[in-house]
């Protein structure tokens, strides 16, 4: 699941998905759009959620404080969701 939500000139883009053993992984990326492009940073949440509207909600929050505290923009960090989740078709 993704959803995308636009936060004091970012769009924060959040992703979850449904864990081998259960509950839900998120991770999050912060979208910085300008005339040169889009620059994104990655971010992956190491809890486990129950449910996938809560991981995605978790994100949402998580990528908010990013955007307030300042944060090291272009880091870039393999997703988690791909080597941990059940694949979906």
């Amino acid at each position: 699941m993704k959803s995308r939500q636009g936060y004091k000139g970012y769009v924060i883009v959040a992703r979850s998905c449904e864990l081998q053993d259960g509950g839900f992984a998120a991770e999050f990326s912060v979208e910085e759009h300008d005339a040169d492009g889009v620059m994104e940073t990655e971010f992956y949440l190491p809890d486990t959620f129950p449910t996938q509207e809560s991981a995605i909600e978790a994100a949402i929050h998580a990528g908010r404080q990013k955007i307030d505290a300042g944060f090291e923009r272009g880091s870039a960090a393999e997703s988690a969701l791909q080597k941990f989740c059940e694949p979906t078709g």
